[in-house]
């Protein structure tokens, strides 16, 4: 068994790891990305560019499962929509190639960005994706050729629509939503923070170890429907902030609100969400906001508290 992650030293790439090699994860797991990630065991790190082809092609070979994570963020993608193609579609469309020719289990990363704005009353199962910004333009394209090849019979693969994963640290490179994660750090150093979003506003947030429990789940699961969106809390944003401040005592008087129109009905107007299909196939939330933000806020190595696999 050889299953390959890509974007494996990214944030939610970390969680991945450390979820695999927590729950002892069969096999050989070999990781790609830019960076190289500390491994150790059946564990292998490889520095590739997955924008030349033949610096990892060789590495997919013999690959029973792929995790595609890799990605290049929205605020980054709108910014240079010639290199989100690249990596977002191009690169994509070049993995699902690698799992079609070993036939391996595939999953692929996608975004709740591919429903676009202004959201509708209710968003289930049934919700129309009609992304408005380049990134989610782009993961929906690749959700579109992922579905194509399953319906063809010719891959067998999954895409998981994902929510905002928190708490990402050093958040502001290339993401318009560092907002939803900053807010943890300013307010565990007791450092004023100004939230671009008013009080009420709303968000669907995961931590980054529900994440990883979810996408690792998806890799041992046969799933019929190509494209899932997965459950996420729906948040209040000064209900984010107290229980922020109830877990780690910190101050929420800290934080002020100069809401930002465009951003906030990008990113804080979120409707309730259902997802049955996701619960049916046993993907889950984190359950509460206190558990999130116990999640978000301990470090990704820290096994407490601990995550349970979706099986």
């Amino acid at each position: 068994m050889l299953t390959v992650v890509t974007g494996a030293a990214g944030f939610v790439g970390q969680a991945v790891v450390a979820n695999m090699r927590d729950r002892g994860y069969p096999g050989t797991v070999r990781l790609l990305d830019r960076a190289p990630v500390a491994v150790a065991g059946r564990f292998e790190s490889h520095v590739v560019d997955l924008l030349a082809r033949q610096s990892w092609e060789p590495l997919v070979d013999g690959a029973t499962h792929i995790l595609h994570l890799a990605a290049l963020p929205g605020g980054a993608s709108e910014a240079d929509p010639e290199r989100s193609r690249a990596l977002n579609l191009d690169a994509t469309l070049d993995i699902l190639e690698a799992a079609r020719r070993t036939q391996a289990r595939l999953v692929v990363a996608s975004s709740i960005a591919v429903f676009g704005t202004p959201l509708p009353a209710q968003v289930d199962d049934s919700t129309p994706a009609l992304p408005a910004m380049t990134y989610g333009t782009h993961k929906r394209m690749a959700e579109l050729a992922l579905a194509d090849g399953v319906r063809r019979q010719e891959l067998n693969g999954i895409a998981l629509r994902l929510p905002g994963v928190v708490a990402r640290p050093g958040a502001s490179g290339g993401f318009k939503s560092a907002f939803l994660n900053d807010v943890f750090w300013s307010m565990r150093d007791g450092q004023r923070f100004t939230m671009p979003v008013s009080p009420s506003a709303t968000s669907w947030l995961m931590s980054a170890r529900r994440c990883a429990a979810n996408l690792v789940h998806a890799l041992g699961i046969a799933v019929a429907e190509p494209v899932v969106t997965l459950p996420a809390l729906r948040v209040r944003i000064d209900e984010l902030v107290e229980a922020i401040a109830r877990l780690i005592g910190g101050d929420a008087g800290l934080i002020d609100y100069a809401p930002e129109p465009a951003l906030e009905a990008q990113f804080g107007a979120y409707p309730p969400l259902t997802a049955p299909l996701a619960e049916r196939l046993g993907f889950r939330d984190d359950g509460n906001l206190e558990a999130l933000v116990a999640a978000a806020i301990s470090p990704i190595d820290d096994k407490e508290p601990a995550i349970e696999a979706c099986e």
